[in-house]
């Protein structure tokens, strides 16, 4: 039997073409080459015919300037344009941010039912018409525990309501507030000045006695101006608080919200009070309306189409930590760093962002993946939709999980317990055994088994 024809290699030229007429010219058709061995030339020639079969790679590109900081260009004012600056301030879990979210329709902040999950003020901005809001959020303006890292978040609390037109006070109506909320309230717009209380009672005294009241008793900057310093205004360094109080969805009974907004007129003046829900948008309307009445005459400071100063970065890693601090207790979402390292456009105009979150060793990795990446996989399919809906583009966002460390768990090591030794001892058998010495079986009674 005639041996069979030998088979062709993808590397080879095929039988009946033309021989090449140099050496070189062979090597450059197909990286064959007689001096090479025989894996050399598999290898080479695979690589060539595969060529051919490889889907389009993108090469990561470096962030541009853009993305990582906020650039626009000088507003276009329109006719009598009006502006007002807006301090979202209160005690931490309030409801800042979902009122932020609630008044710009879209998720710029992070919002989670953990303490302190916005950690650097940011500013979103709303247009209407000739009228530009711009709120800042800032954290809790009570620290939640006593450190230095959250004493500068109620630093800059006090900041962003130092800067504002008007102030917003958040309050939890569920909630019941402890003494450092009244404390906040006294000192942010108290019902009078300190000293006038005194000074009120002891002319009440003068009075009843039928005596002038010396001069001593009143204060230096006082005397001969009483009305003009006790004429009941605050000072002109101080913003106009209005009451929000927030999460009346949950109250059961209107009474109850109607008590909380008796309980802190007692410690506070307030140009207004609103009942507001953030999460169900009741009372949002009007509360808008009462803040363009107040608006100022001056001009735009952002372009109309804008909605946050934050830099897209920046706003990539609020979606991110709204789901970290929604899925992971203790402090694993407070100690988790980001970076976006890859920000490319495609050809068909959608955008791949890769984004890297810095933890602190192997075993916080692997609770951040997940089984089988699941966790990571699920976070990279919401925060790609909702940039998507942000943006009004096409994203396709990656996510990698880089542990600073390697660190093995006690069930890599084999010291954790075994399955065996976490699963429950049988229960003990105290019957008796029976007349042929074996125990009685646990027989459950047939359903059709009738007792006489």
């Amino acid at each position: 039997r005639p041996a069979p024809p030998p088979e062709e290699k993808p590397w080879q030229v095929p039988r009946g073409a033309a021989e090449p007429q140099s050496r070189q010219r062979a090597e450059d058709l197909d990286g064959f080459s007689p001096d090479r061995g025989g894996a050399a030339c598999a290898a080479a020639g695979v690589a060539s015919s595969a060529a051919w079969r490889m889907p389009l790679a993108y090469a990561r590109e470096p962030l541009p300037a853009e993305v990582r900081f906020c650039t626009f260009q000088p507003p276009v004012q329109p006719a009598s344009p009006r502006s007002l600056r807006v301090g979202l301030v209160g005690p931490p879990n309030a409801g800042k941010s979902s009122l932020l979210n609630a008044v710009l329709d879209v998720p710029i902040s992070a919002v989670s039912p953990k303490v302190n999950t916005t950690r650097d003020g940011l500013r979103g901005i709303k247009t209407s018409g000739n009228t530009q809001l711009v709120f800042l959020d800032a954290p809790g303006i009570i620290p939640s525990h006593q450190r230095q890292a959250n004493r500068d978040l109620v630093t800059k609390a006090w900041k962003g309501f130092n800067e504002c037109d008007i102030c917003l006070l958040v309050i939890d109506v569920v909630k019941r507030p402890e003494q450092d909320v009244f404390d906040v309230v006294r000192r942010m717009c108290p019902q009078e000045d300190i000293g006038r209380s005194e000074v009120r009672r002891r002319r009440r005294a003068a009075d009843e006695v039928g005596e002038a009241m010396p001069a001593v008793w009143l204060p230096r900057d006082a005397e001969g101006a009483e009305d003009e310093a006790f004429d009941g205004r605050a000072p002109e360094h101080r913003p106009p608080v209005v009451l929000v109080l927030n999460k009346i969805d949950k109250a059961d009974e209107l009474r109850w919200v109607q008590s909380r907004e008796r309980e802190f007129r007692a410690h506070g003046h307030f140009d207004k009070i609103f009942y507001v829900s953030a999460k169900k948008g009741q009372g949002i309307q009007r509360l808008m309306e009462h803040l363009k009445e107040k608006a100022l005459p001056r001009p735009w400071t952002y372009p109309a189409e804008m909605r946050t100063d934050l830099p897209h970065a920046d706003q990539i890693k609020h979606m991110v930590n709204t789901h970290l601090f929604k899925w992971f207790n203790s402090d694993v979402p407070y100690k988790i760093e980001h970076q976006t390292v890859g920000w490319t456009p495609r050809l068909d105009g959608s955008l791949l962002i890769e984004h890297e979150l810095i933890v602190q060793d192997s075993i916080v990795a692997r609770m951040i993946l997940g089984v089988r990446n699941t966790i990571v996989s699920r976070l990279r399919e919401q925060v790609s939709y909702k940039l998507s809906k942000l943006w009004g583009t096409n994203v396709e966002l990656k996510i990698w999980v880089r542990p600073l460390e390697q660190r093995l768990s006690l069930k890599d090591r084999g010291l954790g317990p075994s399955k065996d030794a976490r699963r429950p001892p049988p229960p003990k058998d105290d019957r008796p055994p029976s007349k042929d010495g074996r125990r009685p079986q646990n027989v459950a009674p047939s359903p059709c088994s009738h007792s006489a």
